[in-house]
């Protein structure tokens, strides 16, 4: 068993399993892991060929739905929910897996003078990959908690409440079918100038050299075709591009082990930076 549901661009959802009684999803074609682009170049003067590059491409998906009961206003509802060219969510659940995608309606086609009214509607996703309803979230924080509630110190013998560990490196790990964006969020609670994160696996790194003051909000966006960073300061929000460093790179967190640790200035101001990194597995079909 499965259900299938869409959201629209103004948050209405809509379900169209489990709802007999208006619809019945016939068919779903798209669900499967997309056929790859491999491109290759042939050698002059021997068999075979060498590889180049390879990429998923758009991922095509087509619902076949049977429109029941007051068929007219049924099918007038689905002109809601899939409005050519704009952009929609499918959320998809089974046993195995509770997903979701996004996309654009190509084409949603009806047949209104047959006794069964049938409606196929194409859905072409720019990002292929299904994404996880639930967003991980890991801290790369360098603060070591040393305590929990209840607690009693001795006068003799205090009890820290943290340590910084300044060399501390976190590992995420990204338990998904393919490599995936991230969002990383970031904190301040003191003046920081400068703020480096470092993939310590490949040796990448991001460097903003901005003056950071107390209660200060940075999101770097790392997701393909959505890149950016924005410090929002006293309910203001920043275009933070041109702090920027030279060379830098937008984190792309490869499947398995991801090692990352960072700096704040050079390294004594650590404690005053909270970051999180916030990212979805991914999965090729369902």
């Amino acid at each position: 068993m499965f259900t299938l549901k869409v959201e629209n661009a103004k948050g209405a959802v809509l379900e169209l399993t489990n709802n007999e009684e208006n619809y019945q999803v016939a068919d779903i074609s798209g669900l499967n892991p997309p056929n790859a682009n491999i491109n290759t170049s042939n050698y002059a003067n021997g068999d075979g060929s060498s590889f180049n590059s390879s990429r998923i491409p758009n991922r095509e998906i087509v619902i076949t739905v049977y429109i029941n009961g007051d068929v007219q206003k049924n099918r007038l509802t689905l002109y809601k929910y899939f409005r050519t060219k704009e952009w929609c969510k499918i959320y998809y659940k089974d046993d195995s897996r509770d997903v979701f995608i996004e996309g654009y309606v190509q084409t949603l086609e009806v047949t209104p003078f047959v006794q069964k009214q049938v409606a196929q509607i194409s859905i072409l996703c720019p990002n292929p990959y299904f994404k996880d309803i639930d967003t991980i979230i890991q801290s790369i924080s360098k603060i070591i908690k040393k305590f929990t509630f209840p607690f009693s110190i001795n006068i003799d013998k205090p009890i820290p409440f943290s340590t910084l560990e300044l060399e501390k490196v976190t590992n995420v790990i990204n338990d998904s079918e393919s490599e995936t964006g991230l969002i990383i969020d970031v904190t301040f609670m003191g003046t920081v100038r400068k703020l480096e994160i470092r993939n310590v696996d490949n040796g990448e790194n991001f460097i903003v050299d901005y003056e950071f003051v107390k209660n200060d909000k940075l999101i770097i966006n790392c997701n393909r075709g959505s890149k950016s960073i924005i410090l929002t300061r006293d309910a203001v929000k920043y275009n933070l591009i041109p702090y920027v460093r030279n060379g830098s790179t937008f984190f792309q967190l490869g499947i398995g082990d991801n090692n990352f640790s960072f700096l704040a200035d050079e390294g004594s101001d650590d404690m005053l930076v909270d970051i999180h990194f916030n990212y979805y597995k991914v999965y090729l079909g369902v």
